[in-house]
């Protein structure tokens, strides 16, 4: 009999032993106060205050080809580049290593979890936020599954961010956490640029909007140009 995906988080977790800094609560709070993720891109990063803020439940929504998992890729390689741990819980099946790669992602410094459904996805997040010891972990969610958390779930899981000081970004094609979030992000496509004969991808313009910002004015919005060699989901 194969070990379920729980066992599965659990011995990872395991294997990664004192790699991991773990904290106590008052030393998360501490760390995480006023603490942001970058982007690396100067315009999104502008318009959320420096990133997207530590120890706080945040959200990119946006349809595909709308930048969503680009964005989410550019907090994982700026985060591992800087020596930190990070998660990807891709419910959606959608990761894809030799993308993330290309994007700068530090591969050695991301565990990717692979559970078979919301419930599964939000119990090995809960798990990875009691440790304390990652930057941030990204929750990527597909369409039919979405509306498999009630609210009382996204509150639970903010509460435990806020206790680990873990950034826990969720991704998905609508917003899901509705006021657990402390940020959302919508993405949308703009623009397709296109070069050569035949015509090949060279890159796409996005839009990203505040849609909900706790501290800080909502519905701003910046321009961002994606490159071919990134994910445009």
């Amino acid at each position: 009999m194969s070990p379920t995906p729980d066992a599965r988080v659990d011995a990872l977790l395991r294997d990664l032993g004192s790699r991991l800094r773990r904290g106590s609560h008052e030393a998360a709070r501490q760390t995480s106060g006023g603490r942001r993720h970058p982007t690396g891109l100067a315009d999104v990063d502008a318009l959320l205050g420096g990133g997207f803020p530590a120890g706080r439940l945040c959200e990119i929504a946006g349809s595909l080809s709308s930048g969503r998992t680009s964005l989410a890729l550019a907090l994982l390689a700026q985060a591992t580049r800087a020596g930190e741990w990070t998660a990807f819980v891709d419910v959606a099946d959608a990761f894809d290593p030799s993308s993330a790669h290309a994007a700068g992602v530090a591969l050695p410094h991301v565990l990717w979890v692979r559970p078979q459904d919301s419930r599964q996805a939000a119990r090995a997040c809960a798990r990875l936020l009691e440790l304390r010891g990652f930057a941030l972990i990204a929750l990527d969610l597909p369409p039919p599954r979405q509306l498999a958390l009630p609210p009382a779930a996204w509150q639970r899981l903010a509460r435990a961010a806020a206790a680990s000081g873990t950034s826990l970004i969720v991704l998905s094609e609508q917003r899901l956490t509705g006021t657990s979030s402390s940020l959302v992000l919508e993405t949308r496509c703009a623009r397709a640029q296109w070069s050569g004969m035949p015509a090949l991808l060279e890159g796409l313009e996005i839009e990203a909007q505040v849609a909900r910002m706790r501290e800080g004015p909502a519905r701003r919005i910046a321009a961002v140009r994606l490159c071919a060699a990134s994910r445009a989901a």
